[in-house]
């Protein structure tokens, strides 16, 4: 047996080497994504219970460490395909942590790991968001929420999105999603768009209030 051993010494050894190799890669390979999963955010978007209007719309940060909700983005799409409403809701409701918030404190602040926010009925947030259209709440068909946060060293804000079709069923409005997951923004590109959706709806905003100071100022 020995001397077989003492023989066959060179190829025992390439093998070992090799099974070495494989250890370390799959090593490495777990390393990797572990890190990975601490640099990515991932923020899910889901319904409390049940599939109608009236139900919670309930944000949850799975990511390793903490995230500062920076803004919540809703965009309808109604009867007419050309017809879409995007809208800023960050400074309305919401309770975010730390606790102690009022329901007018808006939807900014941190969100530990772990951790969820209601951000309120889908029905309220559909009629936050159509504000001062005229459009009825029976006109909206579709509805996309954006969640934009700020999360560890990422330079640019992150995202996680949730697209729900409004479709009927007995006699009732409920909401559907294709998706069983919520999408991580994760390219470039999407994360600029963003961005940039953020930037218009905070100027749209400041513009509005000045307007609606100006009203006020001239009655």
């Amino acid at each position: 047996m020995w001397n077989w051993i003492s023989q066959q010494n060179e190829p025992i050894n390439v093998v070992l080497n090799g099974l070495m190799l494989v250890v370390w890669a799959l090593y490495f390979q777990l390393l990797l994504n572990g890190y990975r999963r601490a640099r990515h955010a991932k923020i899910l978007i889901n319904r409390a219970n049940g599939h109608s209007l009236g139900t919670q719309c309930v944000v949850t940060n799975m990511s390793t460490e903490a995230i500062y909700i920076e803004g919540v983005i809703a965009e309808l799409k109604c009867d007419d395909p050309d017809d879409t409403i995007v809208c800023s809701i960050t400074d309305w409701g919401g309770r975010v942590e730390p606790e102690g918030q009022s329901e007018v404190d808006g939807y900014q602040g941190p969100l530990n790991s772990g951790r969820s926010v209601e951000l309120g009925p889908y029905h309220k947030i559909i009629e936050h968001s159509l504000g001062q259209t005229g459009r009825d709440i029976a006109s909206v068909r579709a509805l996309t929420l954006t969640i934009v946060a700020t999360y560890g060293s990422e330079d640019r804000p992150v995202a996680a999105q949730r697209n729900y079709e409004i479709v009927e069923r007995a006699g009732r409005r409920i909401l559907r999603s294709e998706s069983v997951t919520t999408h991580q923004v994760r390219s470039k590109a999407e994360r600029r768009r963003i961005e940039k959706q953020m930037r218009d709806q905070v100027g749209a905003s400041v513009a509005a209030g000045g307007e609606s100071s100006m009203k006020t100022a001239a009655e």
